[in-house]
Parts: C-alpha cells; structure tokens; sequence
C-alpha cells in the first residue's frame, strides 16, 4: 500500500489509545514528547501505563471502551484483541473524520504508525506501510549508529542562526550557503567536541557568501 509520509503537530492534541498491553505501553514516550493530551481507555493496564498514570502524565480510564469515547479525538491507536470493540472503534472514529490505527489490523487504518529516529529537532521515520513494522525497527537501528546528539545541537545552532542569515545574506544567496554548510564538516566538527572551531567555520563560511553577494551586486 502507498501512503504519503507527514509529520503530525500533536502538542496539545487530543489521543486515545484503547487498550493498555504492551503495544500501547510502548507507543506513550514517543507520544508524551511531542506534547499530545493522552487518554488510555482499558480496564487493565501494563505496569508502565500505571506509572504514567500516577505521575499525572496521562489520563485512566478504568473501564472498556464505550461509543463516544473517542468524541474529542485527534488520533486514535487501538490494540484491545477484540474484534467486535475495533469494529466499534473504526466506526466511530471514520464518521467522526479521524485519524485511527488499529494494530495489525490494516483494514482498519487510515494512517500507519512508523519506527523513528529523532536527535533535537531530526526526525528520520521509516514505514513499511503496515506490512513489516520489524523491517522498519531494523532499519531504524542501523541509522541511529550514524545520527548522534551532534545532528540535535547542529539543529539547535542552526535555527539560532536563521535571523542572521536572512539579515546578512540576499534571499537568492541563503539556500547556497545552507548547502554549503551542510556538505562541509561542521558536522564532524561537533561530533568531535570541537564547537569553537566549528561555530568558527560557519561565520568564516557567512562571511564569504557575505562578501560575494557584495561583489556581485556592485558588479
């Protein structure tokens, strides 16, 4: 199946996952850090989504599933093992226009959870489209060896330096020196703990881009 990759906004968005095994268990850190609203609907619960639960990071419901629990949804992850309740649940959740993934039931899903990889700010996501999820998580550990925390403080300067960007360089010239910077090693420059040198490098490298747009203008 094709599917068309997004990166959802869920910061203070509302998601119920229905059911509480290890599957949902494993679906909250990822969740809780992009800031969502979670509700967990089952009468039983993995140890984990009980200690979220104390802590206030998440909301219990105690019981199963009812018909309008998913009223004020935005996303909605199901994985209770009983055919009749997901039936329910991706009836309500498609007349109501939302988003609903019931594991490993590909019929009834309209979006298709993916193994990510996040430093900071990256985000790398890869999806089988529902048909090899241990694909996926595979392929995930082999990247996560060549993305460190340096990509994350990269991101993190990078952003910091966009106003001065846009201040110092003509629009026609910005997207050159990203590329510039980028293809450069200011990378390996933080991976090897070298942030004078590398915070060096890419002021040396503005100031050039500075100076021949000066050039050319005047030109």
């Amino acid at each position: 199946m094709k599917t068309y990759p997004v990166n959802l906004v869920l910061e203070n968005q509302r998601v119920v996952l229905v059911g509480a095994g290890k599957e949902i268990a494993r679906k909250l850190p990822g969740l809780l850090e992009t800031g969502a609203r979670v509700r967990v609907i089952a009468p039983a619960a993995h140890q984990t989504i009980r200690r979220y639960a104390a802590e206030g990071k998440i909301e219990w419901l105690d019981r199963r599933y009812q018909p309008g629990d998913l009223t004020d949804a935005f996303l909605v992850i199901a994985a209770t093992g009983d055919p009749s309740v997901h039936d329910a649940i991706w009836a309500e959740g498609s007349a109501n226009g939302q988003l609903v993934n019931v594991m490993d039931v590909i019929p009834q899903c309209n979006f298709h959870a993916v193994s990510v990889l996040r430093q900071g700010q990256l985000t790398i996501a890869i999806g089988t489209g529902g048909a090899a999820p241990a694909l996926a998580a595979t392929l995930r550990q082999r990247l996560e060896k060549g993305f460190g925390p340096e990509y994350a403080e990269f991101l993190e300067y990078a952003q910091a330096l966009r106003p001065l960007v846009a201040e110092r360089l003509p629009q026609e010239r910005r997207a050159d020196f990203w590329y510039a910077l980028i293809h450069s090693n200011v990378i390996t420059l933080l991976r090897q703990g070298e942030r004078a040198l590398f915070e060096a490098k890419v002021h040396l490298l503005l100031a050039l881009y500075e100076t021949e747009a000066v050039t050319q203008t005047s030109g």
